[in-house]
C-alpha cells in the first residue's frame, strides 16, 4: 500500500494520493471533463488593465520624457561656420517624449508574451517540485542580502539592484516569492499530515517522544515558514521600504491563514516559538545596532525612518508641514479637482508638467482623475474589482490547496497594491511610496505582475467543471 501510493505521488505531482488512486487514474469524471484552457476572462479583463495602463502612463510621462532625453547638439558641424553664428542659433534641442513610454511598451509586451507563454506550456503541477520553491526562495534572499550592500540608493533608500541595464526592486521579486512559496509549503504539509503514515513501512518509524513530536511539527507547520519570511521582512524593512514590509507581513499572514495550519500547531507556533523568538530577535538588535552603527537604537530608528514619520506627520497635521512637504498631496487634490465628472480630456493634463512629482509612477492616479474625471477613476477601480472577482473565482475552481492559495494570493496581492496606491493619491492613507500595478512606470515591476497573472492562468487550467451528460454516460458504464 505504502509503495503504491507513494508511486503515484510520484507520477502525478500536485495531486493527492486518493485522487491518483490507480483506478480513478484510469476513469475519473472529474478529470476527463476538467478544463486544459487558461481563463478567457481572467485574460481579457488582465490584457485591458495593461492597455489601459499604458496609454495613461504614455499621457503621464511625455513631459518628464521630454525633459530627461533633452540634449543639445550643434546645428552644424564646422567650427568656424558655428561661430558666425548667434548664440541663440547655435545649437538645437533633441528630445524623444515617447522615450518611458516606448520603455515600458517593450517590457510590458516582453512580460505578456512570457507569461501567457508560461500559462499555456507549463503544467501547474510542475510549479509544486520543492526544489524549485528552494530554489525561487534561495534567489530571492540573496538579491535582498545583495541589495543591503551593494544595492542602489536613491531618494534616500537603497532598495534597488542593476544586472547590465535591467535594474529592479528585489523587494518586488519577494512579494511574488511569499505567495508561492508558502502556497507550495503549506501544501506539502497538508500532504504529509494526511499519507505520511499509511507511505511509512512499521520498522521506518521511529521511537519519539509525544512532546518531541509536538515541537517537531509545530516547527514545521508553523515556525520554519515564519522564519523564512520574517528573514525577508527585515531585510526589506532595512532597505527602508516600509509599504514593501507591510505588504509582505500581510501576504504572509493571508497565507498563514489559508495554509490549513493545524490549530494545535498554530496556537503551540504563536504562544511557544513566535513570541520568544520575537523577544529575543528585539533583544539581539538592539544590542547590535549600537555595535554595527555606532548608534543608539532609538537614533537609529529615528534616522532610518525620518521620511515615514514626516509622511505621518503630515496625514496627522498638515498644517504642522511645510509647504514643500505638504505639496505633492495638495497637488493631488487640485488634479482630482480640476477633473470633475468628465475630466479636462486625455493628454491635456497641467499637473503633470511638473507641478505633481511622480506623476507618470505612483501619483499617476492623480492625473488619470484630472484628465478623465470621475468617470475614469471609477473606471479604474471597476477593473480592479472585475479582475478580484475573476482571480477569486478561479481560486474557488482550483483542483487542490495550493492551487487555491496562489490564485487567491497573486489576486489579492495586485489589487490590494492597486487599492493602496488609490487610497494614498486620495489622502485616506499616509503616502507610502507605493505603485500602482499595470499603470505605474516601472518596466520591471510590470513584468512581475505579469508573471503573477501568468500564474493565475496556470491555476485556472486546473479549475473542474463538471460535464453533467458525460458524467451520466460514465456512472451507467461503470455501473
Amino acid at each position: 500500500m505504502a509503495d503504491d501510493v507513494q508511486d503515484q505521488l510520484i507520477r502525478f505531482p500536485g495531486y493527492s494520493a486518493e485522487e491518483t488512486a490507480a483506478e480513478a487514474v484510469k476513469l475519473r469524471p472529474d478529470e476527463i471533463a476538467r478544463h486544459r484552457r487558461i481563463s478567457l476572462p481572467f485574460l481579457f479583463i488582465w490584457i485591458s488593465l495593461m492597455a489601459f495602463g499604458f496609454i495613461m502612463m504614455f499621457s503621464a510621462s511625455f513631459g518628464e520624457s521630454f525633459v530627461s532625453s533633452s540634449s543639445y547638439i550643434n546645428v552644424i558641424e564646422d567650427e568656424a561656420a558655428l561661430q558666425d553664428l548667434p548664440e541663440a542659433l547655435r545649437t538645437q534641442v533633441v528630445a524623444d517624449a515617447t522615450a518611458s513610454a516606448a520603455r515600458q511598451l517593450r517590457l510590458s509586451m516582453a512580460g505578456s508574451i512570457l507569461a501567457i507563454a508560461m500559462a499555456l506550456l507549463i503544467p501547474f503541477r510542475q510549479l509544486l517540485r520543492p526544489r524549485l520553491r528552494e530554489i525561487v526562495y534561495l534567489v530571492t534572499t540573496g538579491l535582498l542580502i545583495y541589495t543591503a550592500f551593494k544595492g542602489v540608493t536613491s531618494q534616500g533608500a537603497q532598495r534597488w539592484v542593476v544586472i547590465g541595464p535591467i535594474q529592479f526592486q528585489p523587494s518586488e521579486l519577494a512579494k511574488i516569492g511569499v505567495v508561492y512559496y508558502l502556497s507550495s509549503y503549506f501544501y506539502e504539509r497538508q500532504q504529509l499530515r494526511k499519507y505520511k503514515p499509511e507511505m511509512e513501512a512499521p520498522w521506518d518509524k521511529k521511537e519519539e517522544s509525544e512532546l518531541k513530536k509536538k515541537h517537531r511539527e509545530t516547527f514545521q507547520d508553523f515556525t520554519r515558514p515564519l522564519l523564512l519570511m520574517g528573514l525577508w521582512v527585515i531585510l526589506v524593512l532595512l532597505q527602508p521600504h516600509m509599504s514593501g514590509a507591510i505588504i509582505l507581513t500581510v501576504l504572509t499572514i493571508l497565507m498563514f491563514i489559508m495554509g490549513k495550519i493545524p490549530p494545535a500547531s498554530l496556537v503551540r507556533g504563536l504562544v511557544l516559538h513566535a513570541i520568544p523568538l520575537l523577544l529575543v530577535g528585539l533583544l539581539l538588535f538592539s544590542l547590535m545596532i549600537p555595535v554595527v552603527y555606532d548608534k543608539s537604537m532609538p537614533e537609529f530608528v529615528s534616522e532610518r525612518f525620518a521620511h515615514s514619520q514626516k509622511r505621518m506627520d503630515l496625514f496627522r497635521d498638515r498644517a504642522s508641514v511645510d509647504a514643500d512637504g505638504r505639496r505633492q498631496i495638495e497637488q493631488a487634490e487640485i488634479a482630482f479637482g480640476v477633473g470633475g465628472l468628465t475630466g479636462v480630456g486625455l493628454g491635456r493634463s497641467t499637473q503633470k508638467l511638473n507641478w505633481l512629482a511622480e506623476a507618470h509612477n505612483d501619483f499617476i492616479f492623480p492625473i488619470i482623475g484630472e484628465e478623465l474625471g470621475l468617470i475614469g477613476t471609477l473606471s479604474v477601480l471597476l477593473f480592479f474589482m472585475l479582475f478580484l472577482i475573476s482571480g477569486f473565482s478561479i481560486a474557488a475552481r482550483a483542483s487542490n490547496m495550493a492551487a487555491r492559495n496562489i490564485a487567491a494570493g497573486f489576486t489579492f496581492l495586485i489589487v490590494f497594491q492597486a487599492f493602496l496606491n488609490m487610497a494614498v493619491a486620495t489622502s485616506l492613507i499616509p503616502a507610502t511610496g507605493i505603485s500602482l500595478p499595470f499603470f505605474s512606470a516601472g518596466g520591471t515591476a510590470n513584468i512581475i505582475f505579469a508573471v503573477a497573472a501568468a500564474l493565475i492562468l496556470c491555476v485556472s487550467k486546473t479549475g473542474v467543471q463538471r460535464n453533467p451528460e458525460l458524467v451520466r454516460v460514465l456512472d451507467q458504464r461503470k455501473s
